[in-house]
């Protein structure tokens, strides 16, 4: 499963999104109203402990992560 299907699938998931058709990997998760900012902490959490990797501050603020697409692509650079 690659990172893409495995966030999608999380989130889908965890925040009882299930085969909503307006929820897709380049959906901004916040603006929409798919995730809140606790959310945003579980997902970090799930990447962290998934992929054995730190999302740091400085991440946060240098990568935009708001949607299933920029989340894959700043775990694909730190692993």
């Amino acid at each position: 499963m690659s990172i893409r299907e495995a966030l999608n699938e999380f989130i889908r998931d965890k925040f009882e999104i299930g085969d909503d058709p307006d929820f897709t990997n380049d959906v901004h998760m916040f603006n929409e109203g798919f995730v809140d900012s606790f959310g945003a902490v579980e997902i970090i959490h799930f990447v962290e402990e998934t992929y054995n990797i730190k999302i740091t501050q400085r991440d946060i603020t240098l990568y935009p992560m708001n949607t299933v697409n920029e989340i894959a692509a700043v775990v694909e650079k730190k692993i």
